[in-house]
């Protein structure tokens, strides 16, 4: 193994250094980072030339109309939320090209590898208190070198998708929420170091569910559990009431400047986004939920066209954006009380098209848009994304189910089950799960690297094992629903 710079921690240290691990210094870090940077550029320089696919060529479009100066617009009566069109039209602006995103994106998904990295050892030294600084190292590899490998979020990278940035941000929030807590939670919580540290965190814990806010419209309703996050076992304190106070004065502060805008500019009240009513339409109609992955939805804008007409229509011009969100809407809420069984019926179905192992990668493939691969490789690289979906979405649930310890555990859980509760409620599409599935890693990662403390938790929590019945009797089903659609010879279950 190599060097790992460590000291060993001890009570009355650092609060913000309880790993007492150089974490910058290690060269598994960085070559886990040059990988995973080489896996997205080398695509990206070879397939310069592809064009974008459906929702890719709205980004543009909006990001065009921000760099010409027309703010924030809506799009055959979707209203985005503005953070990746707007990064989008930074390029544009400066070089004419809005697509010229996809190379910042391959430096951000270093960031992820190396936020993954920090988070996974957080995580390990709480669930396994004691850990050495080589265990934590090893932990931190395993993620980052698990996220560097990942063919779909590789795809992603050099994709026109804000799925990267949105993983660097998501993981960011739970960096700061620990060190919000390690703040709180410090013995000497009275010195002014543990306040500093408490105080920041809650902060920049506020801002970046701020920013998640601005890049993805879901993200409006996710602060509620990072205030549990905060308050978890701490109900009592002063201090920790304050910290959610701080946390949502921040996000308002980032949120507001938009939200203001747009109001004004389109005369009805906007958050971030208002594609409520579009989700509905498209997961609580006549016709089974919409889906844009192979195997598993509409793919050609005809066979979409085609399926709609079974069902209602649109209520409102492409153009009345706020009149169309709110009468689809209202419809998709009347269909549901009208329908309250097949409601009910469909949600694993929509569940099932967010957790299938095979991503738009797959789609990509099966269309042949990455000229000059032999058909063996594109089956070769469709079976390997199929084994890493469902390797980190069944194991890496599982270990997180075992190992979640805490506030800490208690938020990844709360905010993987909320995206669950949305896409269950309105539609899914692979691409909902990509930002999330670096918290899953997290858990892969330690039960790698700690199988006997794994064991361990089992025996030594009641409630542990029949936690883990459920979730992998739920998520199992769910994950291979759509495993066999990925190859033209096989059909769905």
């Amino acid at each position: 193994m190599a060097r790992v710079h460590a000291r060993a921690w001890r009570p009355g240290a650092r609060p913000d250094t309880p790993l007492g691990v150089s974490w910058w210094r290690d060269r598994g870090l960085w070559a886990a980072v040059g990988v995973g940077t080489l896996l997205r550029a080398v695509p990206l320089a070879v397939w310069a030339d592809d064009v974008c696919v459906r929702d890719e060529c709205t980004y543009i479009r909006l990001a065009d109309r921000l760099a010409d100066g027309a703010g924030m617009t809506s799009s055959v009566g979707w209203l985005w939320a503005p953070g990746y069109p707007a990064l989008m039209a930074i390029p544009g602006f400066l070089f004419g090209h809005p697509g010229l995103i996809k190379i910042p994106q391959v430096l951000v998904a270093g960031l992820v590898t190396a936020l993954l990295y920090r988070l996974t050892q957080r995580v390990f030294a709480a669930a396994r208190p004691g850990a050495t600084p080589e265990a934590l190292v090893t932990a931190g590899r395993v993620a980052a070198f698990g996220y560097a490998l990942s063919l779909h979020q590789a795809f992603f990278a050099i994709r026109l998708w804000s799925e990267v940035i949105y993983s660097a941000v998501l993981l960011g929030v739970f960096l700061m929420l620990d060190r919000a807590r390690r703040g709180a939670e410090a013995e000497d919580g009275a010195s002014a170091e543990a306040r500093r540290l408490a105080l920041t965190g809650a902060a920049g814990l506020g801002a970046l569910v701020g920013i998640c806010v601005l890049f993805r419209g879901v993200a409006q309703y996710m602060l509620p559990v990072f205030a549990v996050g905060l308050l978890w076992g701490q109900w009592r304190r002063l201090q920790a009431w304050a910290q959610v106070g701080l946390m949502a004065a921040c996000t308002a502060a980032v949120v507001a400047p938009y939200s203001v805008y747009a109001t004004q500019k389109f005369d009805t009240f906007i958050l971030s986004d208002r594609t409520l009513g579009q989700m509905m339409y498209l997961g609580n109609n006549d016709y089974d939920p919409v889906a844009f992955d192979y195997g598993n939805g509409k793919l050609s804008r005809r066979a979409f066209d085609r399926e709609r007409r079974k069902g209602r229509l649109p209520c409102a011009p492409r153009g009345k954006m706020a009149e169309r969100d709110a009468c689809q809407t209202a419809e998709a809420v009347a269909w549901v009380k009208a329908n309250p069984g097949e409601f009910l019926r469909r949600v694993p179905l929509r569940m099932a098209q967010m957790t299938t192992p095979h991503s738009l990668l797959t789609r990509h493939l099966r269309w042949g848009r990455f000229k000059g691969i032999p058909w063996w490789g594109d089956e070769l690289i469709i079976a390997l994304q199929a084994f890493q979906g469902v390797l980190v979405q069944v194991v890496g649930a599982a270990a997180l189910t075992l190992r979640g310890q805490g506030a800490r555990g208690l938020a990844v859980s709360g905010v993987l089950l909320y995206h669950l509760a949305a896409v269950g409620a309105l539609a899914g599409i692979s691409r909902y799960r990509v930002p999330l599935e670096p918290l899953l890693m997290v858990g892969l990662a330690i039960l790698a690297v700690d199988p006997a403390g794994t064991r361990a938790s089992v025996a030594g929590g009641r409630w542990r094992l029949p936690l883990l019945v459920l979730v992998l009797s739920l998520g199992i089903p769910l994950v291979l629903w759509f495993l066999p659609a990925g190859w033209p010879e096989w059909r769905a279950w």
